[in-house]
């Protein structure tokens, strides 16, 4: 306890460097030190945060891990949670996989540095700590940050509710809310500072954010934020689930046709089921996402998140936020048909445009709504215009929610947005569109992780000024704080209301006008003209 006190009161971290061991509240760790394009860093992988979340904690939220005896190895990454499709993560996957990750400088730290706490996205279905797209920070490790990376449940898992108290439903996000207490416990061991804490999350990962910037009972846990492709307000940010209870309840009588439809049996019958019975039946009902709760001390979402960023009601800390300039060709493949075959479908079905959060008013002429939000794209049919499509597509992904979460944000707190366009080598990976944007979904955090070699002096300049401006906003919550970087170059404005600046991230840093002004007033017109409130998102 001594030793203890004595690190803290000079804020220095003394690694035994053959080792590297960090005495922490609830025991004893040993890291390690790594190289990467050679730059030399300190990781300690698999830390538990909380107790495996077997038996009778499925389903459940967290319990705060236990200390333990001895010393702890922390150089080998854990399990992933188990996810419900496809995955590129490296290690296997199991229910026993609520672990953190610390990445810090390799150097003795004498002040206490900024922590980057990272939230993995895969539509909350898959993802991980240490697969290829989260296990290697150190591009934004070599800007004096520390990097924290962990683990959250996924899919039935993470997110199945008996739309009760029986199981209440959004255990992933409570995960979440229990590694940003444990970082907040931690971090000063490890040389971090607790009162400079970035929450930033990709996709799932974004929206995750979201959630916690809506939600006070995060409230202190972090001074910053940072949403990339996802928000509080996108509408996949909550599940569209429309009865929770059922799709428990279909899981388990796929499995035992006699269950009942008593929540506390279908927990039990659930709770008693082998993990690949339990995720072969849940293949075939695979809705799952952050719901909204009842009523209940233990409840993590109570509201519609729309809500409360308008009105105030929300964690008012400083956002830096944006998308990608074409997020859906990430869906569309390699090929060009599946884009085809959709865009004439909306041309044929134009209500198809109208989307499925809105909830229009009793009465609504759906075509005409539809026609209404064709016109902001294109004058012609999607199919003689692609690049139209591409864009009402993405915007009704990603973009729309950001943009107008940057509007309503931006009246209680500094919010900073971004579009990422820079088209390298890595970029290729789906079929591109003359006319439209070249980057699809997360294809900017392919520049802020190590995922995959860097080959071209512009790809590692545009790498340098993303870790730069990222790191810069968890610094000092300002992302272009010194109009001397010859780095950058430039001073990103922020965001005023429905007047959204953005900086464009290409093979240049340019700031450029407001940013959808016409789509976004038309769909605000769709909105509130034909919408029933409160809104799900936007």
């Amino acid at each position: 306890m001594m030793h203890k006190q004595l690190l803290l009161g000079v804020l220095l971290i003394s690694f035994v460097h053959a080792d590297l061991l960090i005495d922490l509240p609830d025991g004893t760790i040993r890291g390690y030190e790594t190289t990467t394009e050679n730059y030399t860093y300190y990781a300690y992988r698999g830390i538990p945060f909380a107790i495996p979340p077997l038996g009778n904690l499925r389903f459940q939220a967290p319990v705060p891990n236990a200390p333990w005896d001895g010393i702890l190895d922390a150089t080998e990454a854990k399990d992933c949670c188990i996810s419900t499709s496809f995955s590129l993560s490296g290690p296997a996957e199991s229910e026993d996989c609520l672990y953190i990750n610390v990445y810090t400088p390799a150097r003795n730290i004498t002040e206490k540095l900024p922590v980057m706490f990272w939230i993995y996205g895969g539509g909350f279905t898959t993802g991980c700590s240490t697969d290829i797209f989260s296990g290697d920070p150190h591009p934004l490790v070599t800007e004096d940050v520390i990097v924290v990376t962990f683990n959250y449940r996924l899919g039935l898992y993470g997110f199945l509710s008996t739309n009760d108290s029986v199981i209440l439903g959004n255990a992933g996000l409570k995960d979440q809310l229990l590694a940003m207490k444990w970082t907040q416990k931690n971090i000063e061991y490890f040389g971090g500072d607790p009162e400079k804490v970035t929450i930033f999350g990709v996709s799932a990962g974004g929206m995750s954010v979201g959630a916690h910037i809506a939600n006070k009972k995060s409230a202190g846990l972090y001074r910053a934020a940072i949403c990339q492709s996802g928000c509080s307000l996108t509408s996949s940010a909550l599940t569209s689930q429309s009865d929770p209870k059922q799709v428990a309840y279909d899981v388990a009588r796929s499995i035992n046709s006699s269950i009942s439809e008593n929540s506390e049996e279908i927990r039990n019958f659930l709770q008693s089921q082998p993990a690949d019975v339990l995720s072969n039946a849940f293949s075939a009902n695979s809705q799952a996402g952050p719901v909204i709760e009842v009523e209940d001390d233990d409840a993590y979402i109570t509201d519609r998140q729309f809500g409360l960023i308008e009105s105030g009601n929300f964690n008012q800390v400083p956002l830096l936020m944006g998308t990608t300039s074409g997020e859906s060709l990430t869906f569309y493949g390699i090929l060009l048909p599946e884009l085809i075959v959709a865009a004439l479908a909306y041309d044929l079905n134009p209500q198809y445009l109208i989307p499925t959060r809105l909830n229009p008013l009793p009465g609504t002429d759906l075509t005409e709504v539809g026609e209404l939000i064709k016109q902001a794209y294109t004058n012609q049919s999607f199919l003689l215009n692609l690049a139209s499509f591409v864009e009402f597509t993405s915007d009704n992904l990603f973009v729309r929610s950001s943009l107008k979460q940057a509007e309503l944000q931006s009246n209680y707190s500094p919010v900073y947005f971004y579009q990422f366009s820079f088209s390298g080598t890595l970029t290729h990976i789906h079929a591109t569109v003359e006319g439209a944007g070249k980057i699809g979904h997360g294809e900017d955090v392919l520049y802020l992780f190590d995922i995959f070699p860097l080959t071209t002096d512009e790809e590692l300049l545009t790498r340098s000024r993303m870790t730069r401006l990222w790191t810069n906003f968890a610094k000092t919550l300002n992302p272009t704080p010194d109009e001397s970087d010859p780095l950058l170059n430039i001073t990103w404005p922020q965001v005023s209301g429905s007047n959204i600046p953005y900086l464009d991230i290409d093979t240049t840093l340019e700031i450029k006008p407001g940013k959808k002004t016409n789509e976004m007033a038309m769909w605000n017109k769709v909105y509130y003209t034909y919408g029933q409130q409160p809104f799900i998102g936007f």
